[in-house]
């Protein structure tokens, strides 16, 4: 029996992640019934029990050793590892995982990453050196090949899609049931927000608080869905100001799988969002969307499904109007709507070339 290892950001209860995980197992399941799955997981009992695989902890070196000896094959991603915002620390960890895995004789292939920003001169040195022995390279959008080819990596890079796009939803009725047990009306139409707490500005802040109000006042129903527990704060930072401008709170979903997260969006009219793997599954749901460009990633997204993305929000005063730049947004839902449904086919296509790597490597 063939065994492969998945290296990611898994088990840290970011939805966006948890997508790309869960797609990409029932994907591998689906196309080779006998695969042994493992994965380096920050919570290995929580990914054991989720998806049915071997976990190890991602932090103890003698577990990551012990998984990449066992594997015929590691995959490296998907998602946006390869980069040095979060720190240099985190790109380092990373690298050290193919390194070990080139040292122990293991192919390597990298996964539908999301490639940058590196902007430190030792971090793109040793992405360079490091990803030069890689089997095989597909990245999600074309700005990370670019990024790739910037910093010299030899090797032929394919640009596929997110492998969330193969993701299923769950049933309609424990969506409706999760709205229910949330505060939000499942009959009425439904508009996401699912910001990212970083330290926002007040301005943005009270463009989106006037947002809600004024999505009420038309019919609709206004609620969060926060992608991780850290995107809490924001959201009662959100209901803080409603509350004071006498404004009910908004509904806040958190905590749900990947495939409850997309049968959520697929009820939606619209999404408002700042984390990647919103829009994506908005795009894999049909639901147009508006992004905000905290990240690059977030722009290539948005350009590349051909949704409006509002620029990264400025620290001191307004660089956009939220409210008329959301009313373009439900005026243009027609259009929208058929742009999506005729690129989602294709988005699926791509996202299942990574899969087809992965198992021509594997054997």
């Amino acid at each position: 029996m063939k065994r492969i290892l998945l290296s990611g950001y898994y088990g840290f209860g970011n939805t966006g992640d948890e997508a790309i995980l869960a797609s990409t197992v029932k994907a591998l399941r689906k196309a080779r019934p006998g695969l042994d799955i493992m994965v380096l997981s920050k919570d290995p009992e929580q990914t054991c029990t989720s998806y049915g695989v071997k976990a190890f902890q991602r932090m103890d070196i003698f577990q990551v050793g012990k998984a990449i000896n066992q594997a015929d094959l590691v995959v490296f991603g998907g998602g946006s590892l390869l980069q040095d915002v979060t720190s240099l620390r985190s790109l380092i960890y990373y690298l050290s995982i193919i390194q070990l895995s080139h040292l122990l004789g293991k192919p390597v292939v990298v996964y539908a990453n999301g490639i940058g920003p590196i902007s430190s001169r030792i971090g793109r040195t040793l992405t360079r050196h490091t990803l030069s022995k890689a089997k095989a390279i597909t990245v999600r959008d074309a700005e990370s090949k670019a990024e790739l080819q910037r910093l010299g990596v030899p090797l032929e890079i394919k640009v596929t899609a997110d492998p969330a796009f193969l993701l299923d939803p769950s049933p309609e009725e424990l969506a409706d049931s999760i709205l229910k047990q949330h505060g939000i009306d499942p009959a009425k139409s439904i508009v996401w927000l699912a910001l990212r707490q970083m330290n926002l500005p007040p301005w943005l802040m009270d463009h989106l608080a006037d947002l809600v109000v004024w999505l009420r006042q038309e019919g609709y129903e206004p609620g969060f869905l926060a992608m991780q527990e850290r995107d809490l704060a924001v959201a009662h930072d959100l209901n803080r100001r409603l509350v004071s401008a006498n404004a009910g709170p908004l509904g806040t979903v958190w905590g749900i799988s990947p495939e409850d997260a997309l049968s959520l969006l697929g009820k939606a009219e619209y999404c408002l969002g700042m984390r990647l793997h919103t829009l994506i599954l908005s795009a894999r749901a049909g639901v147009p969307f508006m992004g905000i460009e905290i990240d690059p990633k977030i722009g290539a997204f948005c350009r590349s499904a051909g949704c409006p993305v509002l620029p990264n929000p400025d620290p001191g005063s307004p660089n956009f109007d939220v409210k008329p730049e959301f009313e373009r947004l439900m005026q243009d839902k027609h259009k929208l709507s058929q742009v999506l449904c005729r690129q989602l086919p294709q988005f699926r296509s791509l996202a299942q070339e990574n899969i087809d790597m992965v198992l021509s490597y594997l054997g």
